[in-house]
């Protein structure tokens, strides 16, 4: 995969253009650990004050499970990030998986699960659906493009964040908890 990696985040560099960049800083910042983590918190609280104890202990899971198997899989892999050269700004740490990418799909994609159970109104369900897929993509697209991840960090991030989503999701449905 390290050639498709590195033919993707050069062709990226050479598209690169400094509005661009500024704008996806934003987006990125949509799957920063700040961000996904106190809208998660804010997340868990509004199930709690709505009695949905187990959508908010399926929530949590889901993040706390997210958060520790990235700290594990970048202490393990140690895989640097790009050159430099390609970064719009400076990234710290290890590159594989892309914490934001995970932390997007596990949050985001947990809402987007809940939507589908959730949202009887066919218009809505498509537009929820659509937008957190939508935060999902554009997530893991701004970490490639502004140099800071390959494609395969995004990719394994997606895949840790889906599968801790779509555990948790389980769990919130197993556990019989009072709504």
């Amino acid at each position: 995969m390290s050639g498709f990696d590195t033919y993707v985040l050069e062709a990226l560099y050479r598209l690169r253009d400094p509005e661009w960049v500024q704008a996806l800083i934003w987006i990125s910042e949509l799957g920063s650990a700040w961000t996904v983590y106190g809208l998660a918190v804010a997340g868990a609280l509004a199930f709690l004050f709505y009695r949905k104890y187990s959508t908010a202990a399926g929530l949590a899971l889901c993040m706390g499970a997210v958060g520790v198997l990235i700290l594990l899989l970048k202490g393990v892999t140690a895989r640097p990030r790009p050159p430099i050269e390609y970064q719009a700004y400076l990234e710290i740490w290890y590159a594989f998986p892309s914490a934001h990418a995970a932390l997007a799909a596990a949050f985001y994609g947990f809402l987007l699960l809940l939507s589908w159970r959730e949202i009887r109104t066919p218009l809505l369900r498509f537009a929820s659906i659509f937008a957190l897929a939508l935060v999902i993509v554009l997530v893991g697209f701004s970490r490639v493009y502004l140099g800071v991840h390959y494609v395969s960090d995004v990719l394994a991030g997606y895949l840790l964040g889906f599968s801790s989503a779509y555990l948790a999701m389980r769990y919130a449905r197993f556990v019989k908890m009072p709504r």
